[in-house]
């Protein structure tokens, strides 16, 4: 499978609202995948861009958070889903929030879905 985008993130906890730094790995097929660190051994959470998200919103919408230390407003973004939950991320600066808002919004839309085919012994991966 392949990767679309990865990198660290701030992610804003929902209960105190304070600022960890994760790694996102953001696939072909849609899947937004965070964890603890770069070495991607201790997985936080994932979303299904497809199904799960209904809306990314620039740092114009997200005027009420406080960024965290040494970063910028106009590095905010925020991923709506479905079921109510709002993540906040804040990213090292405005072009990079701006790259992640647009690939994240392009997986939202335009995911991938594959198939696995076995042919002849060989498994093949064919886009649906």
């Amino acid at each position: 499978m392949a990767m679309v985008k990865s990198g660290w993130l701030h992610r804003q906890s929902t209960i105190l609202h304070r600022w960890k730094r994760n790694w996102f790995d953001l696939w072909v097929d849609g899947w937004l995948v965070f964890y603890n660190n770069q070495q991607r051994r201790d997985m936080e959470d994932d979303i299904d861009m497809r199904d799960d998200c209904i809306d990314i919103r620039n740092f114009y919408a997200c005027q009420e958070l406080n960024p965290p230390e040494g970063k910028m407003r106009d590095a905010f973004l925020q991923i709506v889903c479905r079921d109510g939950r709002v993540i906040s991320l804040c990213a090292d600066s405005a072009y990079d929030a701006l790259a992640w808002t647009m690939v994240l919004q392009d997986a939202r839309i335009n995911a991938v879905s594959f198939c696995y085919i076995l042919n002849d012994l060989n498994l093949d991966l064919i886009p649906k």
